[in-house]
């Protein structure tokens, strides 16, 4: 019998499950979603070993993991305590094991049609939605090392408060490519971070609310401030996810509360159950409690800094 490696299981699965179809370019019901993604007992054969492979092949990284999430979360806790109470000298982590499982990223969720590329490098996506922010902390591990990955862009696309995609304003491909909202990223620091400030994303019919995120590595920049999406490899396409407390508490706030579309459940959400708990946000609040603040986010990505999959959308800035 032969069996498949953990990278041409992903390889597969990735180019089966990213690829979209023309179904995916009109508001989908959840029925549909599922519809198509169990039409093939193979596919879902696939799916389900890539996913098997990924999380034996991240078991071994669970003790760095679980540092680099401590040791980011005590960073952030002695920064907020010189903010606002200088007289403090010591600082506790908030958390010291780690919070979110292995936290994998997994490659199996799709690229779905709302993607455009040469997207903006730049820290601070929100531009002038409205929405409560939400400041992610986002780690990067290489499973083959357990070791953090610097100079990785990360790249991150999600919907606004009331579920529309900035170049997407009637939720069709065929937007306007020049909106820029809640789009692009940045590249991971020496020590394998990067800190994104988004808006809490809102939901559309089929989708619970949950944030896109490619990994490029080895990536190039154009001159005007733009990523050149097809520099380099893309290691990864994942979504985040959110606890449906946090998403109950946020929707019930404008501008979310005006939202028309039928809301989606996290169970609802068939692209959810494939991504699995490993890819939900650690959510807090920023300061205080209460939204106002706006929420802090972790999470830790593994990703197999030798693959590479390719993007599907030509649609660009």
């Amino acid at each position: 019998m032969r069996f498949l490696s953990l990278a041409s299981l992903l390889a597969v699965v990735g180019y089966v499950c990213a690829h979209g179809t023309p179904d995916e370019y009109r508001p989908t019901t959840t029925e549909e979603l599922i519809s198509r993604n169990v039409s093939s007992s193979l596919t879902q054969s696939l799916l389900q070993r890539a996913m098997e492979a990924r999380n034996l092949a991240t078991r071994k990284c669970a003790g760095e993991i679980a540092a680099f999430e401590a040791e980011r979360m005590a960073k952030r806790d002695r920064l907020m305590k010189r903010q606002w109470t200088p007289t403090s000298t010591a600082a506790t982590p908030h958390y010291t094991t780690i919070q979110n499982s292995t936290c994998v990223l997994h490659p199996e969720t799709v690229e779905g049609p709302y993607y455009i590329r040469n997207e903006l490098i730049r820290t601070d996506l929100r531009e002038t939605q409205a929405g409560v922010s939400l400041v992610l902390d986002i780690g990067l591990i290489n499973s083959r090392t357990c070791q953090p990955m610097s100079n990785a862009f990360i790249e991150l696309w999600a919907a606004n408060s009331v579920g529309i995609y900035g170049g997407y304003p009637n939720g069709q491909p065929t937007g306007v490519k020049t909106q820029s909202f809640l789009r692009g990223g940045y590249f991971t620091d020496s020590n394998g971070i990067v800190e994104l400030t988004t808006i809490y994303p809102g939901f559309y019919q089929g989708r619970t609310a949950h944030i896109h995120a490619l990994v490029h590595n080895n990536w190039k920049g154009n001159t005007n401030g733009t990523l050149i999406s097809d520099s380099g490899s893309v290691n990864h396409f994942g979504q985040f996810f959110f606890d449906e407390t946090w998403n109950t508490r946020v929707f019930a706030t404008a501008p979310y509360n005006t939202n028309k579309q039928v809301r989606t459940l996290n169970a609802q959400d068939f692209i959810l159950q494939q991504a699995g708990k490993s890819s939900f946000v650690n959510l807090q609040y920023l300061s205080g409690s209460a939204l106002t603040s706006g929420l802090l986010g972790y999470i830790t990505v593994v990703v197999d800094g030798n693959a590479n999959y390719r993007i599907q959308n030509n649609n660009s800035l």
